[in-house]
């Protein structure tokens, strides 16, 4: 019997040497870039991505000429894809893996933060906690920047747990790499800023020494002066977010979804979030170093940037979004994984520990199986521009022409540039490069019935952007049917506009 117990013990020891080590952070990374790749180039692009791929296929000039007035806050993302697009091209694969690459490291980051905050097995369920999160995978799947905003975040607050460290002889150089660390989160997105809000909170609930504070009080300001001179900057680009929505019930609730991973997801992952932060406070697991305790670390960061953004949205302008918050998911895989490694404590046999832990990775697998479909299809985002593409690739004849009633749809179609960038473009005054934004400029309605004149067919596009009924858009529609005579010889109507293909049927007649 003593034999046998020393060798369980030793077992023991071995798993948690191995835990310890760089094999969990590397096989939550693994896992997470697994999953992240898993369909990945199946949702169509859409109008955001569609911004990137008209942003980094531009010269670095033209690029350069477009942020005074546009896109200022994206500035640093665009110029970090651009050699990437350079070398890989625009393909969906291509332009998502960055993405999918950033959440694969955010993984091995959670580990490490997990297991010096709480333990090697909280560590280890945060790991895969986040690779196994259906939001994960949703923005791990976006050629935007909001998952390199989660992988920067996982990286400052590392830096912090590791310069909160009591047993650490010099914290001055976490701090050194604590600054730009933040500043570069706040020029990926400048919300990612309020970490530092959170980061605050932390300190508050650690009480370090008198010399750490000052340390984090430089470092912070050092690391959010350059985002001041970017916010002011920004300051004239707020009508490209007029469309934000006020604070409300509803967008609390959509917040709470966001952050727990879809709506079947929130009762458990609040139920072991919940239980992770009493198991921590109760000191049933206590952590290898003396740091911050994960709660600490954790509930901050998940909670406080949307209560801020929430109370400025609510008494100024709106500037609140729940993906804007991408980088505060980690913090609630942190809890997940504390939960996890909490249930451990509750029972004593390793076979009910075993039990415990497969049924609440269950309750959390299960619900998001849907929600992990569902962002792999075709149509998951706002605009299915693919389906229109495959339209007019497989219908389009040389010599065609396409009129966009808006600017949006152009922007919108630049998410496949091998397909219209084919169609002459018969409603454009000033492309999107050379008037140093993203929908161009268009002729006025009068100007395109001559355009169009010599064409046969034309395609027209709408976006989900446009009133149908507002004059402008009806004054062209009216346009383009004057150029005439036209038959329709197609209508296809997809997730967030519709294409129309006129062939004309007899010769035009000026009215003039």
């Amino acid at each position: 019997m003593i034999e046998t117990a020393s060798r369980s013990r030793d077992g023991t020891a071995r798993a948690g040497r191995r835990l310890a080590g760089p094999l969990s952070p590397l096989a939550c990374a693994a896992l997470t870039l697994a999953v992240a790749l898993v369909g990945i180039g199946s949702p169509s692009l859409w109008l955001d991505e569609a911004a990137t791929v008209s942003m980094t296929t531009r010269s670095y000039g033209d690029m350069l000429r477009v942020f005074p007035h546009l896109d200022l806050v994206h500035a640093l993302y665009y110029l970090v894809m651009k050699p990437w697009v350079a070398v890989f091209g625009t393909g969906a694969l291509a332009l998502r893996l960055p993405s999918a690459l950033a959440m694969a490291a955010a993984a091995a980051g959670l580990a490490v933060i997990g297991r010096r905050c709480l333990g090697p097995p909280a560590g280890l369920a945060a790991g895969l906690a986040w690779a196994a999160g259906p939001q994960t995978s949703r923005w791990a799947q976006e050629a935007r920047s909001y998952a390199m905003t989660a992988a920067v975040a996982v990286l400052a607050t590392y830096l912090l747990v590791r310069a909160l460290d009591r047993d650490e002889r010099r914290p001055w150089r976490w701090f050194a790499g604590y600054a730009p660390t933040v500043a570069v989160l706040g020029f990926l997105h400048l919300d990612g800023a309020l970490l530092l809000a959170a980061h605050g909170v932390t300190l508050l609930l650690t009480r370090p020494k008198a010399g750490v504070w000052l340390r984090w009080l430089v470092s912070a300001a050092v690391g959010a002066a350059p985002l001041v001179v970017l916010a002011l900057a920004a300051q004239d680009q707020k009508r490209q977010v007029k469309w934000l929505p006020r604070p409300s019930w509803d967008v609390a609730w959509a917040q709470l979804q966001f952050l727990t991973g879809d709506r079947a997801l929130v009762a458990p992952v609040l139920t072991l979030a919940l239980l992770g932060v009493v198991a921590s406070v109760l000191g049933r697991a206590s952590p290898p170093h003396r740091t911050a305790s994960l709660p600490a670390v954790a509930v901050p960061w998940a909670v406080v940037p949307t209560v801020l953004l929430l109370l400025v949205s609510s008494v100024s302008d709106p500037v609140f979004y729940y993906r804007y918050t991408t980088y505060c998911l980690p913090a609630v895989a942190l809890l997940v994984g504390a939960g996890l490694a909490g249930l451990l404590t509750v029972a004593r046999h390793p076979a009910a520990r075993a039990a415990l832990v497969a049924v609440a990775a269950a309750v959390l697998a299960v619900p998001s199986l849907r929600a992990h479909d569902y962002i792999r299809r075709q149509d998951s985002r706002p605009d299915d521009m693919r389906a229109a593409a495959d339209a007019v690739r497989a219908r389009a004849r040389p010599g065609d022409a396409i009129v966009y009633l808006a600017g949006s749809a152009r922007w919108s179609a630049a998410a496949y540039p091998d397909v219209f960038g084919r169609l002459r473009d018969a409603g454009v005054s000033t492309d999107p490069v050379a008037a140093a934004n993203l929908k161009g400029r268009d002729l006025l309605p009068r100007e395109l019935p001559p355009r169009l004149a010599r064409t046969d067919r034309v395609w027209v596009m709408n976006h989900r952007s446009l009133n149908p009924h507002g004059p402008i858009i009806e004054r062209r529609e009216r346009a383009v049917q004057s150029a005439g005579p036209w038959r329709r010889a197609g209508t296809w109507t997809y997730r967030g506009g519709r294409l129309v293909l006129f062939e004309r049927t007899g010769p035009y007649r000026s009215s003039r």
